[in-house]
């Protein structure tokens, strides 16, 4: 029985260990593309393979800080605050309506889940008309608030919290109502760090979808300085030339914020994605 354990584990590492060389063998070539200064070298019959060490240069990270006066940096900079004031609104709402819909019986609280969950199934491309209308008529095109408040809270994160909720012991409200406190100290003082792996989760998922959106910051942005990453690195592609230099580093470049959150919230998000699985 040992030995086909043993063998059951070889060959699921070996699995593994394929599905990752697969998973990173295109960032890693896009990482060393971007050290090549002659870029018709990479794309010579196809995605050339033959990298020589003198190929290499620095020169494709240095043209970021000179082309267009540091554009690149604007674009990194909105992005940034984007991806952050996204994050921010999108775990407090989305927390708070979670929460509340798990842990109080009220009134129409299922017709209301129904509606939250259904909204997951309107298309995207139905919702941007109306919404770019409404923030033209609230006077939010090409701000910051444009791009982050209509898909801040969304039904996933919702539902996300919903799940987790369910596993707080509701004994602890009713000991924290006996102390003389009110609903939103109970949450916020008592619930919300219990919530913790869930926000840990959550962060990064909600993160990655602030980071790499692309159409609704290229509708609601119309100044190519407040462009977000995503957007403005598009804009090296064009009929009339395309700059690969500055798209390959650049690209490299706008990986390492997500990395960076991934590597700080690693242990928490496993742990919120496992802990609906295991109740005692």
């Amino acid at each position: 029985m040992k030995k086909y354990y043993v063998g059951y584990r070889l060959a699921t590492t070996i699995i593994f260990l394929i599905l990752s060389i697969c998973a990173l063998g295109p960032f890693v070539y896009l990482l060393i593309a971007s050290f090549i200064e002659d870029m018709s070298q990479v794309f010579k019959n196809g995605l050339s393979l033959k990298i020589s060490m003198d190929m290499l240069s620095i020169n494709n990270y240095a043209l970021l800080f000179t082309k267009d006066n540091g554009l690149y940096f604007s674009w990194y900079k909105n992005s940034l605050i984007i991806t952050i004031y996204y994050t921010v609104v999108s775990l407090f709402f989305s927390s708070l309506v979670g929460y509340g819909v798990t842990m109080y019986d009220f009134k129409f609280k299922r017709p209301l889940v129904v509606i939250i969950l259904s909204t997951m199934m309107i298309p995207l491309e139905i919702l941007m008309l109306p919404l770019y209308r409404e923030m033209l008529g609230f006077g939010l095109l090409n701000t910051y608030t444009g791009v982050v408040i209509p898909f801040a809270v969304s039904a996933f994160a919702i539902y996300f919290f919903m799940q987790y909720a369910q596993t707080l012991p509701k004994e602890l409200m009713d000991a924290a109502r006996v102390d003389g406190c009110g609903e939103f100290r109970i949450y916020y003082q008592i619930m919300a760090p219990i919530m913790i792996p869930a926000f840990g989760t959550m962060a990064i998922l909600q993160a990655m979808t602030a980071w790499n959106d692309f159409l609704w910051p290229l509708i609601v942005m119309s100044t190519n300085r407040n462009f977000t990453l995503t957007v403005g690195l598009q804009t090296y592609l064009s009929p009339y030339g395309n700059n690969y230099n500055a798209l390959f580093s650049g690209a490299v470049l706008s990986v390492i914020p997500i990395m960076i959150l991934f590597l700080a919230n690693q242990k928490t998000f496993i742990s919120g994605l496992t802990i609906g699985g295991v109740k005692g």
